[in-house]
């Protein structure tokens, strides 16, 4: 299967604006930007401006070519084919969510001050990443490079299946806690323990699911 670049459209698009708002900005930012922010606007946390664009254009591209072109040597390739087009739906929104936080990390080094909460902000994108992602695991084709992979999910297409619908509704749940929990101005630190608690339940139930069925196809 060939990569269709009409699809590539809005990837390549979000990084050509990073690229051109960093040419315009780079000459405007001081040589050490402010990075991380208090609540009450005010910069706790700096790095130098190279190192600022090299990170977030770096992860972005890092990310853009992991999730595009890993699924062609997937040793599952076949299968992944089969559903190439959720894979590029999960990566576009993961892509999305990183050009927002560098886009407003950017407008807050070059204030040198957080006009808007960026805790907020990166909590309500993540939400909704979680939220999309979590609609479209049930979709997931088993793979070697995107998903719940473990070694039950990997060693079983039906555990492989039924683990990705219950991690679909419990990172749809996760992302709707981190909407509220954006909404509520709490730290970040509260519904990262949804994520954590999600993938947990996921991958102990991929194991006890195998274990079940293992136990069912050799009765003793």
């Amino acid at each position: 299967m060939k990569l269709n670049w009409k699809r590539e459209m809005l990837p390549i698009a979000l990084l050509l604006a990073m690229v051109i708002a960093g040419i315009y900005y780079y000459p405007l930012l001081p040589d050490v930007v402010a990075t991380h922010f208090g609540y009450h606007g005010e910069p706790n946390g700096w790095m130098s401006k190279p190192i600022f664009f090299l990170i977030n254009g770096g992860l972005f591209i890092f990310l853009y070519l992991l999730l595009t072109f890993l699924p062609f040597i997937d040793p599952l390739k076949k299968k992944v084919m089969t559903r190439f087009k959720v894979i590029l739906l999960i990566r576009d929104a993961t892509l999305v969510f990183f050009a927002v936080v560098f886009f407003v990390g950017l407008s807050a080094a070059h204030q040198g001050t957080l006009k808007v909460d960026l805790n907020t902000i990166i909590m309500a994108v993540a939400g909704l990443l979680f939220i999309v992602t979590g609609n479209y695991m049930p979709r997931i084709p088993q793979n070697w490079f995107v998903g719940i992979r473990t070694p039950w999910t990997i060693s079983s297409e039906v555990v492989w299946k039924r683990t990705h619908i219950l991690g679909g509704w419990l990172f749809v749940l996760s992302g709707v806690f981190w909407l509220v929990c954006a909404a509520l101005k709490v730290s970040t630190l509260i519904p990262l323990v949804s994520i954590l608690i999600s993938a947990s339940v996921s991958v102990l139930y991929s194991f006890l699911l195998f274990k079940k069925i293992q136990k069912s196809d050799n009765p003793q």
